[in-house]
């Protein structure tokens, strides 16, 4: 019984790590249309909204082109097949 639940406990502490790990704060402006990492001369010394990196994509935020290149492809590559397909 006592295995059981140190398994489980490791379990969830291992779940509750994993998340945390995966999830990356941005940075929004209030009027950009970008999300950006906190060191981006974009957002230095401006006033900025920090928040989920899945939640600014949700709300129609693009990558950065100097915070997120490997994003910035991803889109794109995105975009190419969505033509490609019509």
């Amino acid at each position: 019984m006592f295995r059981k639940l140190m398994m489980i406990g490791m379990l969830a502490v291992f779940l509750s790590t994993t998340t945390y790990a995966f999830s990356e704060d941005v940075f929004v402006t209030q009027r950009g249309s970008k999300y950006h990492k906190a060191e981006c001369l974009s957002v230095k010394d401006r006033d900025v909204t920090k928040m989920e990196k899945k939640e600014a994509i949700k709300e129609g935020y693009g990558p950065c082109k100097r915070c997120f290149e490997e994003d910035v492809v991803v889109n794109q590559e995105k975009k190419d097949q969505e033509q490609v397909k019509k």
